[in-house]
């Protein structure tokens, strides 16, 4: 089976001069072998000793090797399209492992079976020292190259699979800002922590599955601040602004929206005078959302709708978002990337009353781009 997504890969890697690529970001091996690949946190991680799974795509072909910690080997075999799965121990009940060793045997195994000496090999930051110092052992005529620039173009469009996976997590999304719009009538005088554990159950409930969910919930002064974070333990007081910026992953795939709501109580002029910018600022930025324009004209439509309403620009207007929950191209005044049908944009203005007062706003949602008018995914009703 060849997938369209291993093939937009295989064929990035050609157009660079690459023969080959050894990736070990968890976005990336998701996205060239069609497994989730579990992020690297918990159980499993430790007992690997945190050593990665890869995936070795050879360019001329597409052939795919995929190499995965043994705990890891029904699913990924069960789910992957490439050929080869080679599992490396992790934890032995009764004999002692060589962790390393059969990881090292495992890569070892992909570049045999690829015949990559001589080759020019692409490479991801992340690769641990352990796989780069067999790739140096095994192919000692090849030479390594960044193959991010490669990948980030092969991801950009997404794929009728990768839209149809975002559908999904954009409705996980929507189930967040839903469940978040509902509390701000019923959280005064408990805590964000327990706003936040409600959340994330809805979200897995859902999706009847125990998925990964990031983000940041703010509540209070903690929203007039960018890099506020959250939740931090407080007690919700009636009046107070509450920003919700969440990210769930479903299927190797995220979601990413933010939301504003005021808890308990009618919103202040202030409350509405910021997130009625965001909003505008967002909805401007859709309607730049168009083939053919480039990512800073999208930025610079919603920069110009935040200055008419009297707030300067603090950050940029969004990015891609797929395997990775930030990906480029992102919109920012720099990026002249072009924006084309396929795309999928987490388009999210804000503005921040910093010291000034206790409340900001952010307007985000998921914004598919398509030969005509942007399709929005994650279909929420704003909080205010």
């Amino acid at each position: 089976m060849r997938a369209e997504q291993l093939e937009r890969a295989a064929e990035s890697l050609r157009a660079a001069g690459l023969d080959a690529a050894l990736l070990a970001t968890p976005g990336s091996v998701t996205y060239v072998s069609g497994w989730a690949v579990p992020l690297p946190a918990g159980f499993t991680a430790e007992v690997a000793g945190w050593l990665p799974s890869l995936a070795l795509i050879r360019a001329s072909d597409a052939a795919g090797w995929l190499v995965v910690p043994d705990l890891f080997l029904p699913a990924a075999t069960a789910e992957t399209w490439l050929e080869r799965v080679l599992p490396f121990d992790t934890l032995g009940h009764s004999t002692a492992l060589d962790l390393e060793g059969t990881f090292a045997t495992a890569v070892q195994t992909a570049l045999s079976e690829a015949e990559l000496d001589g080759a020019a090999i692409g490479i991801e930051p992340a690769l641990p020292q352990a796989a780069a110092r067999v790739v140096r052992e095994q192919a000692p005529a090849a030479t390594l190259h960044d193959a991010t620039p490669a990948l980030f173009e092969a991801r950009a469009v997404k794929t009728p699979r990768e839209v149809s996976l975002l559908r999904a997590v954009a409705a996980l999304a929507d189930v967040a800002q839903e469940t978040f719009v509902a509390a701000g009538e019923t959280h005064v005088g408990r805590t964000d922590v327990d706003l936040w554990t409600g959340l994330v159950a809805a979200v897995q409930l859902r999706a009847a599955a125990p998925v990964t969910v990031l983000g940041a919930l703010m509540t209070g002064a903690a929203t007039a601040d960018l890099w506020a974070g959250g939740p931090s333990g407080r007690t919700i007081a009636r009046g107070d602004a509450g920003l919700l910026d969440i990210s769930p992953r479903l299927d190797g795939y995220w979601g990413d929206c933010a939301n504003p709501i005021v808890f308990g109580g009618p919103a202040t002029l202030e409350h509405r005078r910021h997130a009625d910018a965001a909003k505008a600022a967002f909805e401007a930025a859709v309607l730049a959302a168009r083939p053919g324009r480039r990512c800073c004209d999208v930025h610079a439509a919603a920069s110009e709708v935040l200055g008419r309403h009297g707030f300067p620009v603090t950050h940029y207007t969004g990015h891609q978002i797929g395997v990775s929950p930030n990906d480029p191209p992102r919109l920012v005044p720099y990026d002249e990337t072009v924006i084309q049908p396929g795309m999928v944009l987490a388009i999210e203005p804000g503005v921040y009353a910093g010291a000034a007062a206790p409340y900001g706003a952010r307007a985000e949602r998921m914004v598919l781009v398509t030969e005509s008018e942007p399709e929005i995914l994650t279909t929420f009703e704003w909080g205010l």
